[in-house]
C-alpha cells in the first residue's frame, strides 16, 4: 500500500490550525484586467515600427492600434511594467488592429526588476502559448501555475507568414501583498522564546527565498541536549539537517537529513516548506517534496532560547556568525503560525536583529546571457586596443564538459589568446608565431552547474589565470612573451564568416550561461548589447540564464544515476539490472518459463518477476528438466536444525533469508499458480500445535508477518497437521504426530500451497525444555511452477470483440509487449485516448505493425513491415516502449525501429479514457505477456497483465 496518500491526510489534518499561509489565486478571485489602465510609459519594447512607446492593451484602436516591431524576427519583445508585484493568472493577445500583423505563437518571461528575467514553465518545459488566427480575435490563456512578478514579457515565436509581428495583449490577476526581510550576509533575525527551553512535537515553518549565493544558513535552532533543526543553501542545493534528542551527533559534523532542490542561486524566489510531525518529516522545495523518518530516540524537539534566521550567530560574539550567512531575501517567514517578518518589522520584544536587516529586496543588478547554440553562439565585446597587458574576468555556469570561453586576436603581432573548457578543465592558450605557445590548466569538473569565476591578467611579461580566487600560472617560463590587449574579444563561439587569428575555435561553441564581464577592469553593460549599441551577437539569450538540471526529477529509473550537457540528461545503468536509455528495461527474464523457452536447461539464473517494474532482479534455481517447470528459491537454513531448551518464556526462533525482498518474493508467488514449501517437525517429548483449541506450541510467519498455527499438508484456520486430516495420527486424540507427546522420534511433515502466507519468514518454538525433550526442524526451499503471464490467451473472434480497463497511467515511461496471432487483414491490438494525447498500437496491413503515441507535441508514428505476412495464424512477439529518451517497436527479430524523444514541450503522457484491447475488425488469439506504466514518481500500477 502507498503510504502517501495516508501520511499527506495526516499532515494536513494536524496542520490545518498550524499554517495560514496568504490565500492564493486559487481560492479567491484574481482574474482583474491589470494592463487596460496602465499609461503608454507602462510599455516597452526590443523596438518599435512608430519610433516610440505604442501602447498594446487589448482591443485598443486608436494610434498604431497595438504594437508591431522594426524587423519581425525572434529577437522581438513587447514588455509592461504593472507597477508592482501583482499575481498574475492569465493572459490574452490579439492581433494589430486593421492589419495582417498578428503572432501565433509566443512565450512568456516574468521578472521584479525588468532584469534577470525567468521563462514561464509548464511540465517542467519552457511553455509555448497558441497566439492569434487572425487581427482581432482574442486568444486567452489561464497559467497553470499562477506567477507573482512585476514585469511581463511577451517573446514572438512565430507569426503570420502573410503579415508581420502584431500585438495588443492583457494581463488578468490581481494584488499580491507580502512581508519580506533583506539579508546582507552578516545579519540575522533572533526569534527568542519566552521560556528558556521551547519543546515540540510538531512543526510547521514556510518561507519563500531568493539568492545570488550558492551557500548560507537560512535558519537554525538547537538545543543543549544535542537536538538541532538547520536549513541551509549548500552549492545552490537546502540541506536540511534534524536531530531529535542524539547528543551523538553534532550538527557541525552531520550529514543532511535531506537535500532537495537545484540551481537555486537563481536570483528568483522559491517556495519551502517543512512538516514535521514526531519523527516523520516532509521536506518540500518548490514542486519536489521528500519524505523522511529523522534520528533521534525522542518524538520532541527541544530548541534552547532562540531560532535564528539567516544565520547562526556566535554567543557572546557579537557580530561573529558560525557559517556563512544568508544573503537574499525572505518573504512570508512562518514559524508555527507566526509571522517572523512581520514581528520584527513591528519591532516587537520577541525578535533581536543582529547587523543591517531591511524590509524590502534589494536586487543587484547583474544581467546573465545564455549561449543557446553549441554552433552559432557568440558575444562579441570590444576592447582597448594597444594596451601593455590584459585584464578579462567573468563568471560562467553549464553543464557541458567543452566549449569556447574566449578568444581574442592580441595587438601588435603578439599572437591569440584562447580560453576554453576542455573535459571539465579550464584550459588557457597563448599562441605566438614565433615561439612556443603558453598554456595554463586548472580546474576540474567545471561543469557541475554552479556559477565559477574566472580572471585572466598579463602584465609585465606574468600571466595569471584565477579561477575562484584560486591563480595559476604557466608551467613554461614567460618572460619573454610580451602581450598587448587586443580590439576583439569573442564570448562563446566565433562567427562564421571570421578566420584566424580573429577568433580561434578548435572545438565546439559554449552553451551555458556568463555574467559579470569585465574588460580592461571595465564592466560591459549587455542591455546595451541587446539594444544594438555595443558590440554584436548570435542565438543569445540577454537578461535571462536559462540553465535547467535535467537530472532533478532523476528520471533514470531502478537506481540508475544521471548526469547532463546542457540539452539532454544520460543515464549509467551499470549494476542495476536494467539496461536501455532510461535504465527501464530488465536485463534478465520474467521467469523460468520463458528461460525454458529460450532453450536453457537446469541451473541457477536471476529473473525479474515484474519485469519493468520497479522490484529488481533475485536470483532462483529453474529447474526445466521436469514436466511441470520448477522455481525454487533458497533460503538461509535449509538443513535440519536441532533445538532444545525452548520455552515459552525463552522461546526459540529463526528468521529466513531468502537473498531478496518480501516484495520480489510475492511477486513471484502471485505470478505462479501454484508454490508450496516443505515443512519438517521431528520431535521427541516435543508437542507442535498442542489441541485445535489450546494454544500452539510452535508457530510460523508467513508474509504479512502473522502467526500461522497450522503445518504442512493442512488448510489455513484449521490448527492440524496432515495426520489430523486423515486422521491417521499416532495417537486419535491428536491432530498431529508430535502432539502425542511420545519418548520416540517421530514427525510431522507436509507442504505448506496457501500462497497468500508463503514464503516462511520465521518459526518459533516453545516446547523443548523438560526432561528428554528434543525436536528439529526443517523448511524446504520456496517451489512455485506456472508463470501466469506467460500461458494466459484471449481470442476476439467477432469484429464487435473487445475488453476494457481502466485508464492506462504511464506518464514517463511504458513498456508493452505481447505475442499474437491472427488471420484478419488489420486491426487494433490497443488504445487509450486523452484531450489530445493518445497511445495506439495496431496491425494495420497484413505486414505491418504500426505504433503512434501522441504526448501533446504532435503524433510520433513507428512501423514495422515484415517480409512475411503477420496474419498467417502463427504466434508473433510485438514489443513497444516509450520513455523520455526513445520511443521504439519491435516484432519478432526484424530490426527495431526507433525515435528520439523530444526533450522539450509536453513530455508527460496524458490519458482519460479507457484502454481498450482488440478494438476494430481484429480477430485474433491474444497472448500479452506485458502491459505496465512504470512512472518513476510514484509506485507501479498494473492496468492488466494476462499470458
Amino acid at each position: 500500500m502507498d503510504s502517501g496518500p495516508l501520511l499527506l491526510s495526516i499532515f494536513t489534518l494536524l496542520f490545518s490550525g498550524l499554517w495560514r499561509p496568504g490565500l492564493t489565486a486559487t481560492n479567491y478571485n484574481c482574474d482583474d484586467p491589470l494592463a487596460s489602465l496602465l499609461s503608454p510609459m507602462a510599455f516597452s519594447s526590443s523596438s518599435d515600427l512608430t519610433g516610440t512607446h505604442s501602447p498594446a492593451q487589448l482591443n485598443r484602436r486608436v494610434g498604431a492600434g497595438g504594437w508591431s516591431p522594426e524587423d519581425s524576427n525572434a529577437q522581438q519583445w513587447l514588455q509592461m511594467d504593472l507597477g508592482g508585484r501583482v499575481e498574475v493568472t492569465a493572459v490574452a493577445t490579439q492581433g494589430r488592429y486593421g492589419s495582417s500583423d498578428w503572432v501565433t505563437s509566443y512565450s512568456l518571461l516574468f521578472s521584479d526588476t525588468g532584469h534577470n528575467w525567468k521563462q514561464y514553465q509548464q511540465e517542467d518545459s519552457i511553455w509555448t502559448f497558441a497566439g492569434n488566427t487572425n487581427a482581432d480575435g482574442v486568444m486567452h490563456h489561464r497559467l497553470l501555475h499562477p506567477v507573482r512578478a512585476r514585469f511581463v514579457r511577451f517573446v514572438p515565436l512565430e507569426w503570420n507568414p502573410s503579415g508581420k509581428i502584431g500585438m495588443r495583449v492583457e494581463v488578468y490577476g490581481c494584488s499580491y501583498k507580502s512581508d519580506v526581510a533583506d539579508f546582507d550576509g552578516r545579519s540575522s533575525l533572533l526569534y527568542r522564546f519566552n521560556q528558556k527551553l521551547l519543546s515540540t512535537l510538531k512543526d510547521v515553518i514556510s518561507l519563500k527565498f531568493k539568492s545570488i549565493q550558492g551557500d548560507g544558513v537560512l535558519f537554525h535552532g538547537e538545543g543543549q541536549r544535542g537536538d538541532y533543526i538547520t536549513l541551509e543553501l549548500q552549492k545552490g542545493r537546502l540541506a536540511l539537517h534534524l536531530n531529535l534528542d542524539d547528543s551523538k551527533t553534532r550538527f557541525s559534523s552531520s550529514q543532511p537529513s535531506a537535500t532537495l532542490g537545484s540551481l537555486l542561486d537563481d536570483q528568483h524566489w522559491h517556495s519551502v516548506l517543512i512538516e514535521r510531525v514526531g519523527k516523520h518529516v516532509n521536506f518540500t522545495v518548490d514542486k519536489y517534496t521528500q519524505h523522511f523518518r529523522t534520528k533521534g530516540e525522542a518524538d520532541a524537539l527541544d530548541i534552547d532560547y532562540e531560532l535564528s534566521f539567516g544565520g547562526i550567530p556566535v554567543p557572546g560574539k557579537p557580530g561573529t556568525f558560525l557559517k556563512k550567512n544568508f544573503q537574499g531575501c525572505m518573504e512570508n517567514l512562518y514559524y508555527n503560525g507566526i509571522n517572523i517578518i512581520d514581528l520584527a518589522k513591528r519591532r516587537k520584544h520577541q525578535i533581536y536583529t543582529v547587523g543591517n536587516v531591511t524590509f524590502s529586496c534589494s536586487e543587484p543588478q547583474i544581467v546573465p546571457i545564455t549561449f543557446v547554440n553549441s554552433s552559432s553562439s557568440y558575444l562579441l565585446l570590444p576592447g582597448t586596443p594597444n594596451i601593455d597587458g590584459l585584464s578579462v574576468g567573468f563568471q560562467f555556469r553549464t553543464w557541458n564538459k567543452d566549449g569556447l570561453l574566449l578568444s581574442t586576436e592580441l595587438s601588435e603581432g603578439s599572437g591569440a589568446l584562447l580560453l576554453s573548457l576542455e573535459a571539465g578543465t579550464l584550459r588557457l592558450l597563448i599562441q605566438k608565431t614565433t615561439r612556443r605557445a603558453a598554456e595554463i590548466l586548472t580546474g576540474s569538473n567545471l561543469n557541475d552547474g554552479l556559477w565559477h569565476s574566472v580572471s585572466i591578467n598579463a602584465r609585465r611579461n606574468r600571466i595569471t589565470l584565477t579561477l575562484d580566487n584560486d591563480a595559476a600560472s604557466p608551467a613554461q617560463d614567460t618572460s619573454q612573451i610580451q602581450i598587448y590587449s587586443g580590439n576583439s574579444y569573442y564570448f562563446g563561439g566565433c562567427p562564421d564568416n571570421l578566420t584566424a587569428p580573429q577568433c580561434l575555435n578548435p572545438i565546439e561553441a559554449f552553451q551555458g550561461c556568463m555574467r559579470l564581464i569585465f574588460i580592461d577592469n571595465q564592466p560591459k553593460d549587455l542591455i546595451s548589447v541587446q539594444q544594438g549599441s555595443l558590440g554584436n551577437f548570435s542565438d543569445l539569450h540577454i537578461d535571462l540564464c536559462s540553465i535547467k538540471d535535467r537530472c532533478l526529477p532523476n528520471y533514470c529509473e531502478h537506481g540508475g544515476s544521471c548526469s547532463q550537457s546542457w540539452t539532454t540528461f544520460y543515464c549509467n545503468c551499470s549494476d542495476t539490472g536494467y539496461i536501455g536509455p532510461t535504465c527501464h528495461h530488465p536485463l534478465y527474464e520474467r521467469s523460468c518459463e520463458v528461460y525454458r523457452h529460450q532453450g536453457n536447461t537446469a541451473g541457477f539464473f536471476h529473473i525479474d518477476p515484474d519485469g519493468s517494474g520497479p522490484l529488481g532482479a533475485l536470483q532462483v534455481y529453474c529447474n526445466v528438466t521436469e514436466d511441470k517447470i520448477w522455481t525454487s528459491v533458497q533460503h538461509n537454513n535449509t538443513e535440519l536444525t536441532r533445538v532444545q531448551g525452548a520455552s515459552p518464556e525463552k522461546p526459540y526462533s529463526m528468521a529466513l533469508d531468502y537473498g531478496g525482498s518480501l516484495g520480489q518474493l510475492e511477486a513471484v508467488i502471485d505470478s505462479s499458480e501454484h508454490c508450496e514449501q516443505e515443512v519438517a517437525y521431528y520431535c521427541r517429548r516435543s508437542r507442535l500445535l498442542n489441541t485445535p483449541d489450546g494454544v500452539p506450541f510452535t508457530w510460523w510467519m508467513g508474509r504479512s508477518k502473522e502467526r500461522h498455527p497450522y503445518w504442512g499438508g493442512a488448510p489455513p484456520g484449521v490448527q492440524q497437521c496432515e495426520c489430523g486430516l486423515d486422521e491417521i495420527c499416532l495417537d486419535i486424540r491428536y491432530f498431529c504426530n508430535c502432539d502425542a507427546d511420545k519418548d520416540e522420534w517421530t514427525n510431522d511433515t507436509g507442504f505448506l500451497s496457501f500462497k497468500d502466507h508463503l514464503p516462511v519468514t520465521q518459526i518459533v518454538i516453545t516446547d523443548t525444555n523438560r526432561s528428554n525433550s528434543e525436536a528439529a526442524w526443517r523448511i524446504g526451499p520456496l517451489r512455485c511452477y506456472g508463470d501466469r503471464h506467460f500461458w494466459n490467451a484471449v481470442s476476439f473472434n467477432t469484429e464487435a470483440s473487445y475488453l476494457h480497463f481502466p485508464t492506462f497511467h504511464a506518464e514517463f515511461s511504458a513498456d508493452i509487449s505481447f505475442y499474437f496471432k491472427t488471420t484478419a487483414l488489420s486491426g487494433v491490438f490497443l488504445e487509450n485516448l486523452g484531450i489530445t494525447d493518445f497511445i495506439r498500437l495496431e496491425i494495420s496491413s497484413p505486414s505491418e505493425i504500426t505504433f503512434a503515441i501522441d504526448v501533446g507535441n504532435g503524433p510520433v508514428e513507428l512501423v514495422v513491415q515484415s517480409p512475411s505476412p503477420l496474419n498467417d495464424n502463427q504466434w508473433h512477439y510485438v514489443r513497444a516502449e516509450r520513455n523520455l529518451k526513445v520511443t521504439s517497436l519491435q516484432v519478432d527479430g526484424l530490426p527495431r525501429m526507433s525515435r528520439e524523444t523530444s526533450e522539450e514541450g509536453h513530455f508527460r503522457l496524458q490519458l482519460n479514457s479507457q484502454l481498450f484491447v482488440g478494438r476494430g475488425n481484429l480477430k485474433v488469439l491474444f497472448l500479452l505477456e506485458a502491459l505496465q506504466n512504470h512512472p518513476v514518481t510514484r509506485p507501479r500500477e498494473t492496468a492488466f497483465i494476462w499470458t
